[in-house]
């Protein structure tokens, strides 16, 4: 009799914790990773909060870097700053698998993920985005046309 009432219960906390992990409240994250996490994924990151604020999108947004800057370079503050928005205390933040593991969508402007990517996951090739450093604007209408198409896919 112990061992059946046992087993349920290890039944029983076993569901629970699966639920908590996947919890129906939880957001869908979205992962935008360059490879010093401080140009493309930041820009990405700070248009998506935007546009999908506008949709009524709640959802988590990461972006992270491969290989880190120590932080958002003046160039990128600036072209932020000029279309309105700030990049307040953000700092380039090396990936993790906890980022990627349960990603709704995980996006590289180029970096290989695998040491990072969870077994199964897919990961979208944004790779073709014009160097920021040679023209903020250009890398930025790249991405917002990306973003769009992101958007409409997460919303199907």
């Amino acid at each position: 009799m112990r061992t059946s009432v046992l087993s349920l219960v290890l039944v029983g906390l076993a569901v629970v914790l699966a639920q908590d992990r996947k919890s129906p409240d939880a957001k869908p994250t979205v992962v935008f990773v360059c490879e010093h996490g401080s140009a493309k994924s930041i820009i990405a990151a700070v248009e998506f909060e935007h546009m999908a604020k506008e949709r009524g999108l709640d959802l988590n947004i990461l972006a992270r870097g491969t290989n880190p800057d120590a932080e958002i370079p003046k160039l990128i503050r600036d072209g932020l700053k000029a279309d309105g928005y700030d990049a307040g205390t953000r700092k380039p933040t090396k990936v993790s698998e906890k980022d990627l593991q349960g990603a709704a969508r995980i996006v590289s402007f180029g970096p290989d993920l695998k040491p990072w990517l969870p077994e199964g996951a897919a990961v979208e090739d944004w790779s073709a985005t014009p160097p920021v450093s040679e023209d903020y604007r250009t890398a930025r209408n790249y991405i917002r046309q990306q973003l769009e198409i992101l958007l409409e896919d997460l919303r199907k």
